[in-house]
């Protein structure tokens, strides 16, 4: 996927952001932390990714992954490679080791840049949407980058919807950007659930496309209820 390496220098497992939130069962606010994902726990987040992401993200929900069985060993797979390269962070409430919320953060490296061919038709569909709004940006070479932070999904568990979690799962990008050394930050969103929090911390629209456009280039999203699919940026100085 990628030849970066998380600088050694940089302590890992990190925390990189707290924040108060309301707790699960009342009112009252308490800590959450957003952390580095630690070795030991990767396949719980997979488990966590198969169960929400892959039935709420709109894009992976309307081609069916949920249900695609090599969908889902093909995003598992995914998934630890990408964990392996220590960026992707999770969200834990304060004396609690439940997953609250996850994104499941990688670099992507023009030095070793390919493009992915999956035996799930549905999930070849989304990743061929997205690798053409990537073309569209040209990011290397825009921002004169040689890597850039992206992602395999962003999920929140419905038991802690509503309290800003997305927001603080996005926010904390800023952070580990500074602590290793990478300038840009992009990642596409499919739903205003999460472009509205990506927006909130900074990221700006690169690529839009209405899901009417990517049918017309025969990437086909039956079921979708809303209109855009967003490549969004965020250059952290």
């Amino acid at each position: 996927m990628s030849s970066w390496q998380r600088p050694t220098s940089v302590e890992y497992p990190r925390v990189w952001i707290t924040f108060r939130a309301r707790d699960v069962d009342s009112d009252e606010l308490v800590e959450y932390r957003v952390q580095d994902l630690p070795g030991d726990r990767v396949e719980d987040a997979i488990a966590h990714m198969k169960t929400f992401f892959l039935r709420d993200e709109p894009m992976c929900s309307s081609v069916g992954l949920y249900r695609d069985p090599d969908a889902l060993d093909e995003f598992a797979e995914m998934w630890r490679t990408v964990a392996a390269q220590k960026v992707a962070v999770v969200c834990f409430r304060a004396g609690s080791d439940e997953i609250v919320g996850l994104n499941m953060l990688t670099v992507v490296s023009q030095a070793n840049a390919k493009e992915y061919k999956f035996k799930s038709v549905g999930m070849q569909t989304m990743y061929d949407a997205y690798v053409g709004m990537l073309k569209q940006a040209n990011l290397f070479e825009k921002y004169a980058v040689e890597d850039y932070l992206s992602a395999w999904g962003l999920s929140v568990s419905p038991r802690f919807r509503g309290r800003g979690i997305a927001t603080e799962l996005l926010r904390a990008r800023i952070p580990i950007c500074r602590a290793v050394g990478l300038r840009v930050t992009v990642t596409l969103f499919s739903h205003p659930g999460s472009q509205i929090p990506a927006a909130k911390v900074g990221f700006f629209d690169e690529i839009v496309a209405s899901f009417k456009q990517l049918a017309e280039d025969g990437y086909l999203f039956p079921g979708v209820t809303h209109e855009l699919c967003k490549l969004m940026t965020m250059v952290v100085e």
